[in-house]
């Protein structure tokens, strides 16, 4: 089914289980920074980086840009939303920057470059060349992440090209979320939120998903509408309260 078909079915639709499952994400990474909080301050004993960690990191990661992916789908399908494009990058771009600053007063000598939110916002402007084009998506994304994986080169060690990714050195950083393999996860999720637009009977599956029959069901819901700024504040937020407990 072609998406003029869908018209009726997707105009000006927000999917609310798509809130509920980036909320689901936020909880997640909540999780996985008060652990490490834990393991600074003494309170718990374990080796990030390693073991169960790894994939613990990969779901999160995972799971926030294919949503990048599938909203950049659902908000440009008809055509590109300035308006949409522009606060997004203002919203990013400050919030990149503060991460950014933030860091080098946290940690000089891993300071955040290139991490999750600059890669979102990088992924939302070129995102835009792959709207309504799955089969492009799917084959890129597949290419930028297996050649984020398996391939190293010395071409892009240098700061100013660590963002790309596929380096043989990992600069030291709190954050690190390089174009390659990322940026094919968000390739992904523009597929897949294609194929989600072209199926009424899936369309309608997931706005008819109630996402607020409990408590916490709701909780997520609002987690995953305000995850940019949970996102900034949380860690601060922890730190701070276990700074103070600790004396």
């Amino acid at each position: 089914m072609h998406l003029k078909t869908q018209d009726k079915v997707m105009n000006n639709v927000r999917y609310p289980v798509i809130d509920w499952f980036r909320g689901f994400a936020i909880l997640l990474m909540v999780i996985y920074h008060l652990c490490y909080d834990l393991d600074v301050f003494g309170y718990i004993d374990t080796v990030f980086g390693t073991g169960y960690w790894v994939p613990f990191r990969y779901v999160i990661v995972i799971s926030f840009l294919l949503l990048v992916g599938l909203s950049l789908q659902f908000v440009h399908y008809k055509k590109i939303n300035v308006k949409n494009v522009k606060v997004r990058t203002l919203q990013l771009g400050l919030a990149s920057a503060v991460v950014t600053i933030s860091s080098y007063f946290i940690a000089p000598q891993k300071a955040t470059l290139f991490g999750i939110l600059h890669l979102i916002l990088l992924a939302s402007w070129l995102g835009l060349l792959f709207i309504n084009r799955p089969k492009l998506s799917a084959i890129a994304g597949t290419t930028i992440f297996a050649l984020g994986h398996f391939v190293e080169t010395k071409l892009f060690d240098s700061n100013w090209l660590h963002w790309i990714g596929m380096v043989e050195y990992v600069r030291p950083a709190l954050d690190y979320a390089p174009l390659f393999p990322w940026f094919g996860v968000v390739l992904w999720g523009i597929a897949l939120g294609y194929v989600i637009q072209c199926n009424v009977f899936i369309s309608r599956s997931l706005l008819n998903i109630n996402v607020t029959q409990s408590k916490f069901n709701s909780f997520l819901n609002w987690a995953g509408k305000h995850s940019l700024i949970i996102y900034l504040i949380h860690q601060p937020l922890m730190y701070g309260v276990l700074m103070v407990v600790s004396g």
